[in-house]
């Protein structure tokens, strides 16, 4: 979903968001479901990493799985409690690492319209693989950038049309194919499945954009330490 908490609070209401959702035709958890389903068992336990109001793993939720979540905005973790399927909610900001579990902890991890608001993705990925059971599922959506692609640029943060102001953008970050694929690699995850797929429209810019998904499965080798600018040594 092309919202984060910044817009949740320009719309002054976090239940604003599952309405945004159908107005803009995101799909998202449809498509992560679908790649990720003949993967998982009922009665794992999944970690919705920016669970923001429970589109992204309460069909999950439906599948069997117990699901926990995180996210760095209260207004929008009252909402997801509300619908009553979640396991445990925590307040937590993804840029605040480690995040709060111990390692080992799910059996599943997925992360949803959250990792186009990030740079560098190696310490989030490198997270994900230490609170995972070994042979879990990590699934996840990027803005794939395209060759001749910037890989970030700037939107507006509220609804208006003209080129936005410093104080009404915000960055968003596009990831290549290539990148992706040596990151998940040194954080020990093997590629099972990906799919481009039209995520949403930008209504002040008119602009479609594109995401990509993919499925991982956490591997048996231990993950490579990865730091912002790369391998550890």
């Amino acid at each position: 979903m092309p919202t984060n908490d910044t817009i949740i609070k320009d719309q002054q209401s976090a239940a604003g968001y599952d309405r945004q959702a159908r107005e803009t035709n995101w799909l998202g958890p449809q498509v992560v479901f679908g790649l990720a389903y003949e993967f998982l068992k009922s009665g794992e336990t999944l970690l919705d990493l920016g669970i923001g109001s429970g589109l992204s793993s309460i069909l999950f939720h439906q599948a069997g799985l117990r699901v926990y979540g995180l996210d760095g905005s209260r207004e929008i973790l009252e909402v997801c409690k509300a619908k009553g399927f979640t396991v445990e909610l925590k307040l937590h900001d993804l840029r605040s690492l480690p995040l709060p579990y111990p390692s080992a902890s799910f059996d599943h991890v997925i992360c949803l319209a959250v990792l186009n608001s990030f740079d560098d993705l190696g310490p989030l990925f490198g997270e994900a693989a230490r609170i995972m059971k070994e042979q879990g599922i990590f699934a996840f959506t990027v803005e794939e950038q395209k060759p001749g692609q910037e890989d970030r640029y700037e939107i507006n943060r509220v609804e208006i049309a003209e080129k936005p102001k410093a104080e009404d953008s915000v960055t968003l970050y596009r990831h290549s194919e290539g990148y992706i694929a040596g990151l998940l690699d040194r954080t020990g995850f093997i590629s099972l499945r990906a799919l481009e797929f039209l995520a949403f429209k930008y209504p002040a810019e008119n602009r479609d954009v594109f995401f990509k998904a993919y499925v991982a499965r956490k591997g048996a080798s231990p993950p490579v330490p990865v730091t912002r600018t790369g391998v550890v040594g």
